[in-house]
């Protein structure tokens, strides 16, 4: 079904570029993260598992809009070069149809319904809770990934159909809304999962409700629930700096609550340029080992 995706998608940029001029764009940035861990043991013996890493990539961008009268085709492609020396895509998506209703389909995250704001290092304690995004998207090509929008004046009704045939692999349909007025954005929308040869499909769901203070700053208060797991969090990012919380609750006692911060500081005054120092403490339930995190992300925007 993957090989449909992409042929329809090909199709359809093929028939509009005769008759359309497309805007086409290329840019590349890099990330380089060091990034220290600490693990504490404290309920067996207080000991202690350390480790510094570095890890980053450059991605190399390009996309590209094409519009005939009300109609449109829009694509767009990242490559990652790892700092391991392997390779990878991020996005690779196309997306087409008028102002009123458009279909994406290819590698992309569909509507976010637990933003994190400024989450440059954010370590879970061993329990990651549930946060509404296990059909959200970025899939590999196993996995077929389309989505159909409609556009009705301040909301965006999105509704997402993932499907594999792979065992152990996720399947759904994941419909959600998104409505801004003003200042406020709120999104909502419910995950309907089926694990491949894993039995009966689960149902989830995710609130938010995002507040701009002004227009490099903002507040987010989101929920998300799936059967024993529940997640709520609250995160805001006021320019350059960020800070927020999760608190996670499942099954079996197991819980999780993590907190973060960074904040971005200009590179020798470079445009593009940037250094942001991050931290994140995560503490789980009785018998968890905390994890301590903290990282420092370089930024270039070529």
């Amino acid at each position: 079904m993957s090989h449909v995706f992409k042929l329809a998608a090909l199709a359809a940029l093929c028939a509009t570029a005769a008759a359309a001029h497309a805007d086409v764009a290329f840019d590349a940035n890099l990330e380089l993260d060091t990034t220290y861990t600490n693990a504490v043991d404290a309920p067996a013996t207080n000991a202690r598992d350390s480790d510094l890493s570095m890890g980053g990539r450059v991605e190399v961008n390009v996309g590209a809009k094409a519009t005939n009268g009300d109609a449109f085709v829009q694509g767009r492609a990242s490559l990652l070069l790892k700092k391991d020396g392997d390779t990878a895509t991020d996005d690779m998506w196309v997306q087409f149809g008028n102002a009123g209703m458009d279909i994406k389909m290819g590698r992309f995250e569909a509507m976010d319904l637990f933003p994190l704001g400024k989450d440059t290092v954010v370590e879970n304690s061993g329990y990651g809770g549930y946060h509404a995004n296990k059909l959200r998207g970025r899939f590999g090509s196993d996995t077929a990934h389309g989505a159909l929008g409609f556009n009705a004046g301040p909301a965006r009704i999105e509704v997402g159909l993932v499907y594999s045939k792979d065992t152990d692999a996720v399947r759904g349909v994941r419909p959600a809304v998104s409505y801004t007025t003003g200042p406020i954005t709120l999104r909502a929308g419910v995950e309907s999962v089926k694990v491949v040869g894993g039995g009966d499909s689960t149902n989830g769901v995710g609130l938010s409700m995002g507040y701009a203070l002004d227009k490099d700053s903002s507040l987010n208060l989101n929920f998300a629930k799936m059967e024993d797991d529940k997640s709520f969090g609250v995160n805001a990012t006021f320019g350059p700096a960020g800070v927020g919380v999760i608190m996670d609750k499942g099954a079996n006692s197991a819980k999780n609550t993590t907190f973060y911060a960074a904040y971005s500081l200009p590179l020798f005054g470079v445009k593009g340029a940037t250094i942001t120092p991050a931290v994140s403490f995560a503490k789980g339930g009785t018998g968890t080992d905390n994890q301590f995190a903290a990282r420092v992300r370089i930024n270039y925007a070529f």
